[in-house]
């Protein structure tokens, strides 16, 4: 399977089911805001992705993917950018585009700026150069099996002077792979909830595909695709309702700019 079992057929949760309602936009603005960093993070890592492209060749205008888009709020967001020409939302969960246009709607990007895609990691049917790919809370999902295809498309598209963001991302330490030691032992009768052996500690979630990589790993990976990654990092939670001390020892949330070598 190209994508985790959590993103077929999957059942939302209810701030992600936005609808023409004045209601349901308010639950994903508290979502994104309130109960999250989702939005301010994106938005931090989208301003310093600017200062790495230059006043004067965003005046020119770019191109946009955006990769595991999700319910398209974040295409939604860089669709409103004045330098942003056209933006290519790809997704892989048909009930979470089915959301799309109305989060367009209330955040009132400009109309036929975005065309929604169905794909992922593996398959991104773009044609079109592109100046800038996001994969924003996306990259995490992606298997390591995939990672050689996902960056082989993105070298293919990419213009020679563009850049790669990674957003609302995280990556872990010592502290959090013993914590996840200490919890084998704790669910070692529920194989279910378990998901992994002591043989990898950092397998991913056999539900939602998502992976635990130390900065170490992501830097090897990123270089041997032929990238050069800066790191930065954010200060307090990603999801700031559900603070834990192994998240906030064992976790650093961070952002990537990627170039080509």
């Amino acid at each position: 399977m190209k994508i985790a079992q959590r993103f077929v057929d999957e059942s939302l949760a209810l701030h992600w089911q936005v609808d023409e309602t004045k209601e349901s936009f308010s639950r994903l603005m508290e979502q994104l805001e309130v109960k999250s960093n989702f939005k301010p993070y994106f938005e931090e890592a989208v301003e310093e992705m600017q200062r790495h492209f230059g006043s004067e060749r965003l005046k020119k205008g770019i191109t946009v993917a955006d990769i595991g888009s999700g319910i398209c709020w974040t295409s939604a967001i860089l669709a409103n950018l004045p330098y942003v020409k056209h933006v290519y939302s790809v997704e892989p969960s048909a009930e979470r585009l089915r959301h799309a246009e109305c989060v367009f709607k209330h955040l009132r990007a400009p109309e036929g700026k975005v065309t929604i895609l169905n794909g992922n990691f593996e398959e991104i049917a773009i044609t079109q150069k592109i100046d800038l790919f996001v994969l924003c809370a996306s990259f995490h999902h992606c298997y390591d099996k995939y990672i050689q295809e996902l960056f082989r498309n993105i070298r293919k598209l990419l213009n020679p002077e563009g850049r790669v963001l990674i957003a609302n991302e995280h990556y872990v330490n010592s502290v959090w792979v013993i914590k996840r030691f200490i919890s084998y032992f704790k669910h070692l009768g529920n194989k279910k909830k378990l998901g992994f052996d002591l043989k990898n500690l950092r397998s991913p979630n056999p539900f939602d595909g998502e992976h635990w990589r130390t900065i170490r790993e992501l830097k090897d990976i990123f270089k041997e695709e032929g990238f050069t990654a800066e790191f930065y990092l954010h200060k307090g939670d990603l999801c700031k309702d559900k603070p834990t001390f192994y998240h906030r020892a064992g976790w650093r949330y961070y952002y990537a700019i990627l170039r080509k070598e």
